[in-house]
């Protein structure tokens, strides 16, 4: 494989995984949940 493949693949999984982390951790600092 390519390295900018695996490059672009990576910071794809990084923000589907970080999204709803991220979220998760405002609202449950902002006391939504």
């Amino acid at each position: 494989m390519n390295f900018e493949i695996i490059l672009q693949l990576t910071s794809l999984l990084f923000i589907v995984v970080a999204g709803p982390i991220v979220i998760l951790l405002i609202s449950t600092r902002n006391g939504n949940l």
